[in-house]
């Protein structure tokens, strides 16, 4: 199952050492942390959940922890998905 696709005119930003969800069209920025930061990267890229868990458990060197961070990942796109960051999408 993929990701849900990120809102068209949402983007990523960093700043000194701060990362930003940026709506160009809505006007609201979101500040998040550098995890929430790559799911969205993967959202937009158009990932498969377990491509995204599996890319999150290399980057972090947890491998042994794919259950919480899939765990993790539907948690953050479904906030995702009420903040109308991400297309809905029936669930994960």
């Amino acid at each position: 199952m993929s990701l849900p696709r990120a809102t068209s005119g949402v983007i990523v930003q960093q700043q000194d050492g701060a990362f930003f969800l940026l709506d160009t069209e809505g006007g609201e920025v979101f500040r998040v942390n550098e995890t929430a930061a790559r799911i969205f990267e993967l959202c937009q890229s158009g990932t498969s959940l377990e491509g995204a868990v599996q890319s999150l458990a290399k980057g972090l060197g947890a491998i042994d922890q794919e259950p919480d961070i899939r765990a993790d990942v539907q948690r953050t796109v479904e906030q995702f998905q009420e903040l109308g960051l991400c297309e809905p999408s029936p669930s994960l």
